[in-house]
C-alpha cells in the first residue's frame, strides 16, 4: 500500500529493463567520462569536445532511430520542449562540465555539479508535487557528504587564482542547467507517458547542440586529429557519455521520480575514482570513505520506505 499523495509508479511494461539496471549501467559510463575527458584534454579543447557531444551525438542517435523503432518529432510543440530541455541539460551543462572543470578545477566542478539533485528536489516538490521524505532527504545528504569526501581527498583537484570565480559559475549554471533539462523531461513524459524516448532525446541533443556552434568557432584553441587515441576517446564520449548516458537517464525519468533518479549522480565521481584504481591509480583511504558513503546515500534514497511505502 502507498501512502496518500505519493505518486505511484508506472508498472515495468514487457520487455523493459529495470530501472536499477539502467541508472547503474548510465552512471557507470557517467565515470568513466571523467578519465576519458582529461585524456582528450591533452589534445583538444573543451568547448570541442561539448560541441562534438552534442551535435554527432544527435546525428548518431537520429541515424540509428529507424533500427530502434523510434523517430525524431514531428510536432513544433515537441520541438519547442526539446530546445528548452536541450538548452538545459546539453548547452548549459555541456559548458559548465567542459570549461567548468577547465578553470575552476575538476573537485568543485563535480561538488557543483553534483548538488544537481538538491536543486530537483526543491523545484520539484513545488512544480511537480514530488513529496520528499524524511528518509529520501537523509540519503541526499549522505550521498552529498560522500561526493565531497572523494572529490576533494585530493586536493590537488581545486582550482587556484581568478579563474576559479569564472569556473565556479560556469559549473554551477551547468549544475543548474542539468536540474532544469531532467525536471522539463519529467514533466514532458508525465503528460505524455507514450513519449519517445530515443526520439526526443536525439532533438534535444540536436537543438543544444546549436548554441554550441558559435562558442566553439569564437574559443579558438587546437585540435590535433592525427591522434588515433582521440578518436578513440571522442567515439567513447560521444556513444558512451552522451547516448547512452542521456538516453537511459530519460528513460528512468519517465519511470521514477526526479528526486530518485537524480541520486544515482551521485555514484558518477565514485566510479571516476574506481576507474583510476584500476589504471594503478589507487585511491587514498578517505577516498574509499567517500563512496561507501555515496554507495549508502544512494541506497537509503532507493529504500522501499523512502518512497512512502508502509512498512509490511
Amino acid at each position: 500500500m502507498v501512502w496518500v499523495g505519493i505518486e505511484s509508479q508506472p508498472q515495468r511494461r514487457a520487455g523493459q529493463l529495470p530501472v536499477p539496471v539502467i541508472l547503474a549501467v548510465s552512471m557507470t559510463a557517467a565515470g568513466v567520462v571523467y578519465p576519458v575527458t582529461d585524456a582528450a584534454l591533452h589534445h583538444t579543447s573543451p568547448i570541442m569536445i561539448a560541441t562534438l557531444r552534442a551535435l554527432v551525438g544527435g546525428a548518431v542517435l537520429t541515424a540509428i532511430l529507424p533500427l530502434m523503432g523510434s523517430r525524431l518529432p514531428r510536432s513544433q510543440r515537441l520541438w519547442a520542449w526539446a530546445f528548452a530541455i536541450g538548452f538545459g541539460n546539453t548547452t548549459l551543462t555541456q559548458v559548465g562540465i567542459s570549461v567548468g572543470t577547465q578553470r575552476a578545477g575538476a573537485a568543485v566542478a563535480a561538488v557543483l555539479l553534483n548538488s544537481s539533485p538538491f536543486f530537483v528536489a526543491v523545484i520539484a516538490r513545488f512544480a511537480l508535487a514530488e513529496s520528499i521524505t524524511r528518509l529520501r532527504a537523509v540519503g541526499l545528504v549522505i550521498g552529498f557528504c560522500g561526493v565531497l569526501v572523494v572529490v576533494f581527498s585530493d586536493p590537488g583537484n581545486v582550482g587556484h587564482g581568478s579563474q576559479l570565480v569564472i569556473g565556479f559559475v560556469l559549473a554551477l549554471l551547468g549544475a543548474l542547467g542539468w536540474a532544469g533539462g531532467g525536471l522539463g523531461m519529467r514533466v514532458l513524459t508525465q503528460r505524455e507517458p507514450e513519449l519517445d524516448i530515443p526520439g526526443i532525446t536525439a532533438a534535444q541533443f540536436l537543438a543544444g547542440g546549436v548554441p554550441l556552434i558559435p562558442l566553439v568557432l569564437l574559443a579558438g584553441g587546437s585540435t590535433d586529429w592525427t591522434r588515433p587515441a582521440l578518436d578513440a576517446q571522442l567515439v567513447f564520449l560521444i556513444l558512451g557519455g552522451q547516448v547512452l548516458v542521456y538516453l537511459g537517464f530519460n528513460a528512468a525519468l519517465g519511470r521514477w521520480p526526479s528526486t530518485r533518479v537524480y541520486a544515482w549522480t551521485f555514484l558518477v565521481p565514485a566510479v571516476a575514482v574506481l576507474v583510476e584504481a584500476v589504471q594503478g591509480q589507487l585511491p587514498s583511504v578517505t577516498a574509499m570513505i567517500g563512496i561507501a558513503l555515496v554507495i549508502l546515500g544512494v541506497a537509503v534514497v532507493n529504500h522501499p520506505r523512502a518512497e512512502g511505502e508502509r512498512p509490511r
